[in-house]
């Protein structure tokens, strides 16, 4: 069983974050701007727990979107939940970022794609039927993506290529929704013991300007 209260937050678009409390109450909060996010992100967190009258020591677990996304935002996301988890010792689940933005179109009962522009010529992709991933986020150009030949597809950021006759689906709940119902999921699932790591998919840019 899922333990509860449980905070979780994702900022591989903006920010979001939700808790929801053992009597089944749901809180969320949200900010658009990712370069405040080592600023804001912690307080953000403090507000919505003291606003259900809860303190940090009274969470039972956290779950963290891993990305794929932005490397400053995951990379935020993931210290954060690491540094406040240090002395709580608590559960920490993985979420998949794709996988919250695939549930932003809601019921759709076809295959179709949750793709984010990775820059410099890539694309973060992954494939979802009836609510579940049936091909796992990868990272490819978009010549590569384009030979998939995708029908129907979903996205947060503006795609810098034409894809041709694809249908781009609109977006219909929140993504404080999305993450909410992301969680409602993890019943059964496995977690890791205290943190958990960012799926980059990719090298970061210091990387690509040392290699």
């Amino acid at each position: 069983m899922l333990s509860k209260p449980i905070l979780a937050l994702d900022t591989s678009a903006g920010a979001s974050v939700c808790l929801i409390q053992a009597d089944g109450n749901v809180r969320s909060a949200s900010m658009q701007t990712p370069r405040a996010h080592s600023r804001e992100l912690l307080p953000l967190l403090d507000g919505l727990i003291q606003e259900a009258e809860l303190t940090w020591q009274d969470l039972q677990a956290f779950a963290v979107g891993t990305g794929p996304g932005s490397f400053t935002g995951l990379r935020v996301a993931c210290a954060t939940i690491a540094g406040i988890n240090a002395s709580l010792k608590k559960p920490v689940y993985s979420l998949s970022s794709l996988a919250i933005t695939a549930r932003q179109a809601g019921d759709i009962n076809q295959p179709f794609w949750a793709i984010e522009d990775a820059r410099s010529g890539l694309v973060y992709a992954a494939q979802f039927e009836a609510g579940v991933c049936v091909s796992p986020p990868q990272c490819l150009t978009w010549q590569d993506f384009l030979a998939l030949k995708p029908q129907i597809y979903i996205t947060l950021s503006d795609i810098p290529v034409d894809l041709q006759s694809a249908k781009q689906l609109p977006i219909v709940c929140s993504r404080e929704l999305a993450l909410i119902t992301s969680v409602q999921d993890l019943e059964g699932c496995e977690h890791q013991a205290m943190w958990v790591e960012p799926v980059y998919l990719q090298p970061s840019q210091a990387e690509k300007n040392l290699a």
